[in-house]
């Protein structure tokens, strides 16, 4: 709602509408003091300086630690700082903060300033400090940016910096102007649709010869790399599991009760109103669209008397907080299905029509006690698996082994016998693996050496393992890979004889010997087809992206094929070519703001180029080796 109504309004009247809600988002940061806003925290030991900024040690470390946090779980431990250099992520880190560092220093020398306001609105709009209930938590605030390496100072600070860098990019984006003519021609290029109908040929159908073992042996000493058996482990793991904890813990009425007063107001539904809205800049053209709007007709006389688009007629669901100040008891005061006269506020004269009305709803305790309470229950038992943490460490320290501890510490020790790569045991009965985080760490430490602690599955607590046993993988003979020998050669064959057949239908269908239509019918095939797409928006999800790179490369009839995965030969026919898109003017400024922030990035990319150049930059490589 306020993104519709922002874009209908001039900057002057922004200002005033909007420095009511600044004013609540200042008196919202007053709960949490605004004092630990001001100032910037002490210099710290640097791994970089840009000009005339400091790039911190732990500002550093928090962004690599976030951008190996994927790596670290699929490897199930984490990396050294030597491993992270081989494999680019030091770099990748620090080149981001160089960058970020350099518009900085331009956006200071430029004399470019953002208000406490500003950056206290920005703050309380992250969705990272909100709660599940969307409203700004200053717990979760204080406890991500700790996390993060940041003061409250510093992380302030930083975010004045960055709203600052963002005014200079926007001006820079903003400045861009793309000729009429060369707009025309890209969408023309790009926003052309094409559809196809399309069978699928099985490869598995083709019908080859039987082969003789002769042929068999040939090939397996080919490849007998590929013919082996898979690597087993033994391994150990103790398993501090939250809801095992949960289960031993309590909880009281007490703490329900404080649970639900401190949600109380965020579990409120607020009344809401499904609204239709027409804005015009004068109260006699909004009396005359007034007077002839009904439920009825609203969208058409918005579209047709005023040029109006979907996303600026229909306003959708909206609360009171949600709408300007001036008009919204007018709006609660209206019925469903009724239209408003024209409403001024500082972004025009409105016309609301209220579609449908959902009321004020407020969650009882009863509704949500159950759920309360296996929610302290749950973190109750996560508090105490990490309270744990230190004293698991200490007794792996000390030597103990993992059946001690497991006496000592009462946790389950889980026991996996003859484990494969992919979860399954060998003895089949067993089922799977359930945990793939573990499963990773079993299958990435060596012999006898104990892992990393790690987080399970879903956060649930935590684990350690230890390899006990490798089964390295053994050459199979001949005999126990003739199944796999046989299933391999004989795919091979087929993928080659269904190719062969693709080639055939197409150069049919070309020569008009047969039409694809006719061509599926005799080989008891569907033919299906899918939504036109266009080279900006192909459809991969069906078609693989060899083909529809082929299908805009051919003319109407064209006949393409390629192989999709190890068993199908999808062959498609272009069916339509259309030009209907670059003709409809929402389509082709979406496709022009595309274009400019494409061409931001590559603008943004030359002129990081050309400020390295003139700030001077340091790299302290000791510090970061320290970082291990």
């Amino acid at each position: 709602m306020l993104t519709t109504l922002r874009n209908s309004s001039k900057n002057s009247i922004l200002k005033i509408i909007f420095g009511s809600l600044l004013t609540i988002l200042i008196i919202s940061f007053g709960m949490w003091g605004t004092e630990d806003l001001v100032g910037v925290g002490k210099k710290q030991s640097t791994v970089a300086t840009v000009g005339k900024l400091d790039i911190s040690a732990k500002e550093f470390y928090s962004l690599y630690s976030r951008q190996t946090e994927e790596i670290r779980k699929l490897l199930g431990s984490s990396l050294d700082i030597q491993k992270s250099r081989e494999f680019g992520y030091v770099d990748r880190a620090l080149s981001s903060l160089v960058n970020r560092a350099l518009f900085n220093n331009e956006a200071l020398e430029l004399g470019l300033s953002v208000s406490d306001i500003n950056v206290r609105d920005k703050i309380l709009k992250d969705d990272a400090f909100k709660d599940d209930l969307g409203q700004f938590s200053e717990l979760q605030f204080r406890q991500l940016i700790s996390e993060s390496g940041y003061s409250e100072d510093t992380y302030v600070e930083g975010t004045r910096q960055d709203l600052a860098r963002e005014q200079m990019v926007e001006t820079i984006r903003s400045s861009l102007t793309i000729p009429q003519i060369m707009l025309n021609k890209l969408g023309e290029y790009n926003l052309q649709e094409r559809s196809v109908d399309y069978f699928v040929l099985n490869i598995k159908d083709e019908k080859v010869s039987k082969f003789d073992d002769q042929e068999l042996i040939e090939f397996y000493n080919a490849n007998k790399a590929d013919f082996m058996s898979e690597e087993l482990r033994n391994a150990e793991t103790l398993l501090l599991d939250a809801k095992e904890y949960a289960k031993k813990s309590t909880v009281t009425s007490d703490e329900v009760e404080l649970l639900y007063e401190e949600r109380k107001e965020a579990l409120i539904e607020p009344e809401e109103r499904f609204l239709y809205q027409v804005l015009v800049d004068n109260d006699q053209k909004a009396k005359s669209i007034s007077n002839k709007i009904n439920p009825k007709n609203f969208e058409a006389i918005a579209k047709k008397d005023l040029g109006l688009v979907n996303e600026d007629i229909n306003l959708g669901w909206n609360t009171k907080s949600e709408l300007p100040e001036e008009i919204v008891d007018d709006i609660f005061n209206l019925k469903e299905g009724e239209i408003s006269p024209p409403l001024q506020s500082g972004f025009g004269w409105h016309i609301i029509y209220v579609s449908k009305i959902k009321e004020r709803k407020e969650v009882k305790f009863e509704e949500v006690k159950d759920k309360f309470r296996n929610e302290i229950l749950f973190e109750k038992g996560k508090d105490a698996v990490y309270d744990l943490q230190d004293e698991l460490e200490d007794l792996l320290a000390s030597g103990s082994t993992f059946d001690e501890i497991s006496k000592i510490l009462e946790v389950k020790i889980l026991k996996s016998n003859l484990i494969k790569r992919n979860g399954e045991f060998e003895d089949k009965k067993k089922g799977k693996f359930k945990d793939e985080r573990i499963l990773r760490t079993i299958f990435n430490q060596k012999l006898n050496e104990e892992g990393n602690i790690i987080d399970t599955d879903g956060d649930e607590g935590l684990a350690i393992s230890l390899v006990t046993e490798i089964i390295p993988p053994k050459q199979l003979s001949f005999e126990e890979s003739k199944n796999k020998i046989l299933e391999r050669i004989s795919l091979n064959k087929q993928t080659e004889k269904a190719l062969k057949k693709a080639s055939k239908i197409k150069e049919e269908v070309e020569s008009k010997k047969i039409s694809f239509t006719d061509k599926a019918k005799r080989l008891n095939l569907e033919i299906k087809g899918v939504q036109p797409f266009s080279r900006i928006l192909p459809d991969s999800s069906v078609l693989p992206i060899q083909l529809i790179s082929k299908i805009f490369e051919s003319k109407i009839k064209d006949v393409n094929y390629v192989k999709r995965g190890q068993t199908e030969i999808i062959i498609a026919q272009t069916a339509e070519i259309k030009n209907d898109l670059v003709n409809d003017k929402s389509e082709l400024k979406e496709f022009e703001t595309k274009l400019k922030d494409d061409l931001t990035i590559d603008l943004l990319a030359q002129f990081s180029e050309a400020l390295r150049k003139k700030y001077k930059i340091t790299i302290n490589d000791d510090v970061i080796d320290q970082l291990n």
